[in-house]
């Protein structure tokens, strides 16, 4: 009967390690994919923040340089109106994409652009 007893103890013991073990599981099931997709919308919001910063520098780039929406301008050309002097950096797509800055008149685009990484979409919408 001693061993019985025994076996008892253990059984409840292998159960509340069991049920610990799929609580944690489950509760895995429902953060890990949240955590992923604030991840992801916080890269393609700095993103589009970065493609906002570069409109504005263009367009001022325009208007310093007696330009129309029809010029283009290159990286050298919208450095100093990005805030980090003469020699500062473009900003970088924080999910490794490349800034296309194309004609003045036309919005800069991210190389990622609606393929929509993560679900979310690395382009500015008018």
């Amino acid at each position: 009967m001693q061993t019985f007893g025994v076996m008892k103890r253990s059984s409840k013991k292998l159960i509340i390690v069991a049920a610990i073990v799929v609580f944690v599981l489950a509760a895995m099931v429902v953060v890990l994919p949240a955590v992923i997709r604030a991840r992801t919308t916080s890269a393609s919001n700095a993103c589009v923040n970065n493609l906002r910063q570069i409109v504005a520098a263009k367009q001022q780039w325009m208007l310093e340089n007696n330009k129309t929406t029809n010029d283009t301008l290159s990286r050298d050309d919208v450095r100093p109106y990005l805030g980090r002097g003469a020699e500062g950096e473009i900003p970088r797509c924080p999910d490794g994409g490349t800034y296309i800055l194309g004609r003045v008149g036309d919005l800069p685009r991210c190389s990622l652009g609606p393929s929509r990484v993560g679900g979310k979409s690395h382009m500015i919408t008018e």
